[in-house]
């Protein structure tokens, strides 16, 4: 084999293999429980509980907000960790009803890839809307570093990906749907990328940026700066 594959092959394996590599923060509604529904914080590879193994890096957040059409400034909210058989996850209650965006970041800290020791922040956006005109009302959460932003034309959608407000070219974002849907588009130079779908139900969508800046965390040196975000809603709205 070449020296070149060789590499390639190390790469691919280091990262893609890493526990952590796999595993991103989720937000997720869960409408029937109390008055409102509750707001449920995963750290794992989908949108859905598990062993929480690493969900101790985020216990201590205080950064999980709720916006609403009447209130779109974001407030804060207090998550706690919930223990059901084994797994584990982070919740609260939700103040208020839908039309609503549930939005939460995270630092998970260092990590080390291989030789490379990187820093790990995660952003997470539940968008829990019906209807075209909320969909606008509640798109972006300036309060994130890395957001993706949302805009409906029927069957088809336009995302946005801004990093610190500013369009995030040559991104790659991955779209999973209903019926095995999957897509993985890269961002232009506007940061945006389009789709059309045709299966009603939950979208999900992440992207990554990264920064070549190095630093010290708890004591220990990093090279790089890794920013993860997911965004999840349903689709179709109405028009």
């Amino acid at each position: 084999m070449k020296p070149i594959q060789l590499l390639s092959l190390f790469v691919l394996t280091t990262f893609c293999s890493s526990p952590v590599f796999a595993h991103y923060l989720w937000v997720t509604v869960e409408e029937s429980s109390g008055d409102h529904g509750r707001v449920n914080i995963y750290f794992e590879e989908n949108p859905s509980p598990s062993d929480g193994h690493y969900l101790d890096h985020f216990a201590n957040t205080k950064e999980t907000w709720i916006r609403t059409v009447s209130s779109p400034e974001p407030k804060p909210l207090s998550l706690e960790e919930v223990q059901f058989k084994e797994q584990r996850w982070l919740s609260a209650a939700l103040p208020n009803a839908g039309p609503r965006s549930i939005e939460c970041h995270g630092k998970f800290g260092t990590y080390r890839y291989g030789k490379q020791t990187v820093l790990l922040h995660y952003y997470a956006r539940y968008l829990d809307v019906d209807s075209h005109s909320d969909l606008h009302k509640l798109d972006r959460a300036k309060q994130m570093r890395l957001d993706i932003v949302p805009h409906d034309h029927g069957n088809e959608v336009e995302l946005k990906v801004l990093w610190e407000g500013k369009p995030a070219a040559g991104r790659t974002v991955t779209i999973r749907g209903p019926k095995q849907f999957r897509k993985k588009l890269d961002t232009n130079d506007q940061g945006e990328v389009e789709f059309t779908f045709s299966e009603p139900g939950q979208y999900t969508f992440r992207t990554r940026v990264e920064e070549s800046v190095s630093g010290q965390e708890g004591g220990e040196s990093y090279s790089s700066i890794y920013h993860n975000a997911t965004f999840i809603m349903k689709l179709p709205l109405d028009h």
